[in-house]
């Protein structure tokens, strides 16, 4: 009996009836979250996982809350390959510091998980989000897990919500999807389907963008930013197109480093 109490003290083995101290946790900064998370919030020195349909509907809201704490702390903030250049103005409105942002790019699979685990690995970054393809990659999540332990760091990995069904290292894995609710109001559904120590195949409903009730569908042709310069574009004097993109060209010059490439690009 000795043996087996020595054996379920190990870090290796978890008991799904009990919460352990030595795993420590994140608040995601949503209550009704927190509460279906066995250690109310996301694990520390440990990789999470979110499976989405699409890119850019709304996984960087859902984890702003808690990288504006980390971003508060010591520590950079660690992009890799994300699908879009991330927006500066959206960042900054959801209390990030740009100067702690660090965007790498890289161009193979070995690439990325390479970086990902120096960059978790390394105790200078506070969180690091990883972009990976839609292939299994079993072996290489269970090295970023390592890696984030090994550096007391908090990762999460994007993937493909058709890898659902397939195994993976993450301590915990998240399946995001966006439901159709009353007057057209987007609510995203999040779907617990694994986690250590807690019960898996909860369902939760958040609503991330609670502003959207002072939205309103405009023809492009009457946004406040649609200037004469673009009336012009939409008509067919080709004249006034070259003149408008001799603008657009200056502007983007002057333009910080973070652009908005998507129109919901992790707003």
């Amino acid at each position: 009996m000795s043996s087996i109490n020595q054996l379920l003290k190990t870090e290796a083995i978890w008991q799904a009836s009990q919460k352990k101290a030595q795993h420590p946790a994140l608040s995601t900064g949503y209550a009704q979250l927190d509460k279906a998370l066995h250690y109310s919030g996301w694990p520390q020195g440990a990789v999470s996982e979110l499976l989405l349909s699409t890119h850019g509907t709304g996984e960087i809201r859902l984890i702003s809350p808690l990288l504006a704490k980390l971003n508060r702390a010591s520590g950079y903030i660690c992009w890799i390959n994300p699908p879009f250049l991330p927006h500066a103005p959206a960042l900054v409105a959801q209390g990030l510091s740009l100067d702690k942002m660090v965007i790498v790019r890289a161009q193979s699979i070995d690439e990325t998980t390479w970086a990902a685990q120096q960059a978790m690995r390394s105790g200078a970054c506070a969180a690091v989000l990883t972009w990976l393809p839609q292939k299994t990659l079993n072996k290489q999540i269970r090295k970023l897990n390592l890696a984030a332990k090994d550096g007391n760091c908090w990762g999460i990995i994007f993937r493909d919500q058709s890898l659902q069904k397939h195994s993976s290292a993450a301590a915990l894995r998240i399946v995001m999807r966006v439901n159709q609710g009353k007057f057209d109001h987007d609510k995203h559904e999040l779907h617990i389907i694994k986690q250590h120590g807690g019960w898996n195949n909860q369902k939760i409903c958040l609503d991330l963008f609670p502003e959207k009730i002072n939205w309103t569908a405009l023809a492009v042709n009457q946004w406040p930013s649609f200037s004469t310069t673009a009336q012009m574009i939409a008509t067919n004097n080709k004249l006034d197109y070259y003149i408008s993109a001799e603008k657009t060209h200056a502007q983007k010059n002057s333009t910080t480093e973070f652009q908005q490439t998507h129109p919901s690009s992790y707003h």
